[in-house]
């Protein structure tokens, strides 16, 4: 049962981004009819596949050091994105970088008492 959700979930979410990338080419179109200077993105047709392989150009690089006051240091930034992953990113309305550069700072007591799973949470 559990395959099929997941299944129908990975569907819904491949025809939601195709249908909004193609809602939007049709939304440039009819404004380029009524406009003579039209500096949107140019229309997106990629397959799916290509999508993936364009979007996982993008990287997130997480980052974890210790300090001389037995600190930990945990640094999350996120990769700039390339112009075609851009281009997609403005067909969708989306911002270009998920998130900021982030920082945080772990106590050598507590970060002792973390395993690897509680460290994955604690970072997004």
């Amino acid at each position: 049962m559990a395959h099929l959700h997941l299944g129908l979930l990975a569907y819904w979410v491949v025809n939601t981004v195709r249908y909004q990338l193609k809602g939007k080419e049709n939304e440039t179109a009819s404004r380029s009819q009524n406009t003579e200077n039209n500096t949107d993105t140019p229309p997106v047709h990629f397959r799916w596949k290509e999508i993936i392989r364009i979007m996982n150009t993008q990287k997130a690089v997480t980052t974890v050091s210790q300090n001389r006051y037995d600190e930990v240091i945990i640094s999350r930034r996120c990769s700039d994105p390339t112009p075609k992953v851009e281009a997609i990113y403005r067909r969708l309305n989306y911002k270009p970088q998920p998130f900021t550069k982030r920082k945080f700072v772990v106590h050598k007591s507590e970060f002792e008492k973390m395993d690897l799973t509680d460290l994955q949470l604690f970072i997004t």
